[in-house]
């Protein structure tokens, strides 16, 4: 006898998810400044008084948003960073890769991180909310801590070059964050009959290849 298939609909997403979800591709696509509280009110279907309900300013929502696309992508690479583990330069190609594929397929996440990493400084020029990659309260300062404590175990057994920390770490996860960030309009016309899963293959292997070349002793 088959079981009964429920009739009840899926749980739908919380306002505040939506109002995430929605906030990351309009910061993604038009930055801090240019995007505002009544598009966002548009994309999700509230006014302006439900929304800062959730956040208190665009500020405030900005924060949340960096905050969920570091935690997610935290999630998605930590797997590959085992502190158990041994750090060897074959991890390190997996760390890449996997990192590559996940942001290749989400190419706001990965013009928000690209933004994040410009706005560090007082002065920098990108998302205009700087978030301290030293905080290690937020999804962003976790992430780049556990790189550099794995990284600099590597170059302390000397299966990693002694330049990888700190700022080749930085300079790493730009490299890995701006194709997808940029991948579009001009590489699909330039490659017209090369396939996005073939770019994002392609995209993994040479990330692979970078990585060995740049951090092998």
């Amino acid at each position: 006898m088959k079981a009964e298939r429920s009739t009840r609909p899926p749980k739908a997403d919380s306002p505040r998810d939506r109002i995430l979800g929605s906030a990351v591709d309009l910061f993604a696509a038009h930055g801090f400044e240019a995007m505002t509280m009544r598009a966002l009110g548009d994309a999700v279907g509230l006014d302006n008084s439900s929304l800062y309900r959730h956040f208190a300013s665009k500020t405030e929502l900005a924060h949340a948003v960096l905050d969920r696309v570091a935690g997610d992508f935290l999630t998605a690479i930590e797997e590959h960073i085992d502190p158990s583990r041994p750090a060897t330069l074959d991890a390190l190609e997996d760390i890449a890769a996997a990192t590559g594929a996940y942001l290749f397929d989400r190419r706001a996440a990965a013009r928000l991180m690209l933004h994040w990493i410009m706005s560090m400084g007082a002065d920098g020029p990108g998302f205009g909310v700087s978030v301290s990659a030293t905080d290690t309260t937020r999804p962003g300062g976790r992430l780049l801590s556990l790189l550099h404590t794995w990284l600099a175990e590597g170059v302390r057994r000397g299966v990693f070059r002694k330049h990888a920390m700190p700022e080749a770490l930085i300079i790493l996860l730009g490299a890995v964050l701006l194709r997808p960030a940029t991948y579009g309009d001009l590489l699909a016309s330039m490659e017209p009959k090369r396939t996005r899963l073939a770019a994002r293959s392609a995209w993994e292997r040479e990330l692979r290849v970078t990585v060995r070349g740049a951090f092998a002793p």
